[in-house]
């Protein structure tokens, strides 16, 4: 079995070796791992990084140069170029934990008829440091159409079969901030999805991140309920109140860090602008 790590990059010097050591050191042998990187142009010591890594370790590594119209389509590039039987992406800042890849090739292999496998992302900062754990709940498409954030799945945190492709498609990158919210609706809509309830990945925050920054949180809210509306027109979903589901969201983050992240976030509709409609229509 072959899997494919897919990794939009620009000007990524900072965090991407130790990116490339998450993906291609302490895995085992029973799979190969092949990670295609599409760089957008990159100016610093990025590509450097890259070919030296790939020599020193003899890594299997694709790059792929160019500009591109979003990180959408970087990724989608990416998937178009890959030969793995399992995929996944991964930011430049992130990290897998060491054995996460042999782990959840397994479970693809103890069920042939899974088609994402998914897990927890650990919260980071810029210097590593561990922030919290998120801990997801069990897949529910309607929560995740009528809740308007990725709160039931994350993408870094999730491995998905090449045949995915063939049944939703790639991204659409008419969405510049939100299309793995959309993506993620259509694939739970049509696919056989697993949580493994461990820690799969380290998901950086820090200011240059874009999940970070405050201008494009905001076309990213709007963009999340434009999909939101969509979906719950497309699938027929009937408005109802999300006081429980998301009261059990809260207390599933047990420590005091979880649950203040959580209180953040939701703060950010504020911020943005975007709290009206979601109290309107998400919470009553």
């Amino acid at each position: 079995m072959k899997v494919s790590i897919i990794t939009p990059s620009l000007n990524s010097g900072k965090y991407i070796e130790n990116n490339l050591k998450s993906v291609h050191l302490g895995q085992n042998d029973d799979f190969s791992v092949e990670q295609i990187i599409i760089d957008g142009g990159s100016t610093d010591q990025t590509l450097n990084i890259i070919n030296n890594f790939k020599t020193k370790y003899n890594a299997n590594i694709k790059l792929i140069q160019g500009k591109d119209k979003s990180m959408y389509d970087a990724i989608n590039k990416g998937l178009k170029s890959m030969d793995g039987d399992i995929w996944a992406c991964l930011n430049t800042d992130d990290l897998y934990y060491p054995g996460i890849i042999n782990l959840v090739v397994k479970e693809f292999n103890k069920n042939p008829e899974l088609d994402v496998v998914y897990g927890y992302p650990d919260m980071i900062d810029e210097n590593g440091e561990f922030i919290h754990t998120l801990y997801l709940p069990k897949f529910d498409l309607e929560f995740l159409v009528l809740r308007g954030y990725c709160l039931t799945i994350l993408q870094p945190a999730s491995f998905l079969h090449k045949r995915v492709l063939d049944k939703v498609g790639y991204f659409d990158i008419t969405y510049k901030y939100a299309s793995d919210y959309d993506y993620f609706i259509r694939v739970g809509s049509k696919c056989k999805m697993e949580l493994v309830r461990k820690s799969f990945t380290q998901f950086r925050e820090h200011p240059a991140a874009i999940t970070c920054n405050e201008k494009t949180r905001s076309v990213q809210t709007e963009e999340t309920i434009s999909i939101s509306k969509k979906y719950m027109d497309e699938f027929k979903i009937k408005q109802r109140s999300l006081l429980l589901d998301n009261l059990k969201l809260y207390l599933r983050q047990v420590s005091f860090k979880n649950f203040r992240y959580m209180l953040e976030r939701t703060n950010e509709l504020t911020r943005t602008g975007s709290w009206r409609w979601f109290l309107k229509e998400r919470i009553r």
